[in-house]
């Protein structure tokens, strides 16, 4: 229902900047004003921030391959031999700087249009101001429909992007309780294979966030500590997934398993805790994560000086002192990501 209700909502903004764009060209008469309409169909994305930033890249890339394609046009003469060989070489000067610079993708494309649909009866100037014009117009109500036909802000697709993958966080956390309570083998590396891959999606999304405070059509950014914060964390519960694969043995299970499966699962409650205040805002409650912390502390200093400690192997050993370690430095990193959580909101 939410996809349905976002794809007729894009929908019905790309038909009405059509409509008003075909208008305006018709008001105004523009021989190419097609062009104009082309580029709202380019342009138009999902989010304020991401059709601008479209926006943006199509017309620099049209003014530069304007200019490009005009000044072939000048310096060619006007033969079919020389105009080809002058093409091949604009293209691939265009080619060249769309690698170095990929907001110039589709400047080899416009200079190919002005010098194979450039008429003689108009002069080259006047042509290249055009196509300009028509762009900049279709560009222009694209991003004015984004803006204000029900808008969807990029910011607030990140963080929900962000939310969903701390949601996805605090599944595995609650796996991975249970395994450490109950002294069982657990693999969580396609669930954080996929953790992974939903944060460098968010991460991809950020610069459409950035763009939008960039260009003043938002008040609020998203700060680059908080995709760190979330990489910090998945690398941690990645670790502690590594040391769990193997089950502890039964001596450390019984002495400090429930008080490290709490801490895990209070780290849980905390990670959505996080998620609800990007999406809805709210205060995020320290506490959640001190009672458990303060138990799995007392727990591991009795077990230090227990009997039992002697008997488990050295191995064993350091994949229980990494454990906690892990777990201490989890908790903190989280405690970081609710910190710039507030920085934002009070932002």
């Amino acid at each position: 229902m939410i996809q349905t209700k976002r794809a007729a909502i894009q929908a019905l903004r790309v038909m009405i900047a059509c409509t008003v764009t075909y208008s305006i060209t018709q008001f105004l008469n523009l021989q190419q004003g097609y062009w104009a309409v082309f580029t709202v169909l380019i342009v138009m994305q999902t989010s304020v921030g991401a059709t601008a930033g479209m926006a943006v890249d199509r017309l620099v890339a049209t003014i530069a391959g304007a200019v490009l394609g005009g000044a072939a046009v000048l310096l060619t003469p006007h033969e079919p031999l020389a105009i080809g060989i002058a093409l091949i070489f604009v293209v691939g000067i265009a080619s060249f700087a769309s690698m170095r610079a990929p907001r110039l993708r589709n400047a080899g494309l416009t200079a190919a249009i002005v010098m194979l649909t450039h008429s003689q009866a108009v002069p080259v100037e006047v042509f290249m101001i055009d196509r300009i014009a028509e762009i900049t117009l279709g560009g222009v109500v694209g991003v004015l429909a984004s803006l204000f036909i029900l808008p969807t802000r990029s910011r607030t697709v990140v963080l929900d992007r962000f939310a969903s993958a701390l949601d996805v966080t605090a599944q595995i956390l609650r796996t991975l309780a249970a395994a450490v309570e109950k002294g069982e083998a657990v693999s969580a590396t396609e669930a954080n294979i996929g953790l992974r891959q939903s944060l460098m999606a968010a991460e991809g999304l950020l610069a459409d966030a950035q763009r939008e405070r960039a260009l003043w059509l938002a008040r609020q950014g998203i700060s680059d500590a908080i995709p760190r914060s979330l990489w910090r964390i998945r690398n941690d519960m990645t670790y502690v997934s590594h040391l769990v694969e193997t089950p502890f043995p039964a001596e450390v299970v019984n002495a400090i398993g429930p008080q490290a499966a709490q801490v895990l699962r209070s780290q849980a409650g905390f990670a959505e805790a996080c998620g609800k205040a990007m999406r809805s805002g709210g205060e995020i409650d320290s506490e959640l994560l001190t009672e458990a912390d303060s138990s799995l502390a007392a727990a591991f200093e009795v077990f230090q000086h227990s009997e039992a400690a002697q008997s488990i192997s050295f191995s064993d050993t350091g994949r229980l002192f990494g454990l906690d370690f892990t777990l201490g430095r989890m908790r903190q990193n989280f405690l970081d990501l609710a910190d710039r959580i507030r920085e934002g909101q009070g932002n």
